[in-house]
């Protein structure tokens, strides 16, 4: 079974039977740029925003976390049910007005890339990546 990776690392990567992918590389150059991470991480949580209001409320974040748990679930990924759990939307929701809004998602984004890229080259490589799902893995 494949292991639950933190939210953020796994925008980075997925582990395969033959290999680990970067999967918000958008142009497939084998890096991620700070732009295609955000980029990736903005456009994966808006998927909540059901209503298409341009923010996602507490209730459309936690109708969305419900159903990818389901579905990380039903592909027998270890630690599905803290997925939503973690208090994400408190944190991303800076101003406190319930939503959480595309600003807020890249506020929160920009400092953890800089986090990943271990060299400071604006890029996460797939030996960065590979280090931060080790590290996850550890716990």
């Amino acid at each position: 079974m494949r292991k639950l990776v933190l939210i953020t690392a796994v925008a980075l990567l997925a582990a395969s039977a033959a290999h680990a992918q970067l999967l918000a590389d958008a142009n497939k150059d084998g890096k991620v740029s700070q732009k295609e991470y955000q980029d990736n991480r903005r456009a994966f949580l808006m998927r909540a925003d059901k209503d298409k209001d341009g923010k996602i409320s507490a209730a459309e974040w936690t109708k969305q976390a419900e159903w990818v748990r389901s579905e990380v679930r039903a592909q027998g990924v270890d630690g599905w049910p803290t997925i939503g759990k973690a208090g994400l939307f408190q944190t991303l929701d800076t101003n406190k007005d319930g939503y959480v809004t595309p600003a807020e998602i890249d506020a929160y984004t920009g400092p953890r890339f800089a986090k990943f890229d271990e060299n400071h080259d604006g890029f996460v490589t797939q030996s960065e990546a590979n280090k931060i799902e080790r590290a996850v893995r550890k716990g």
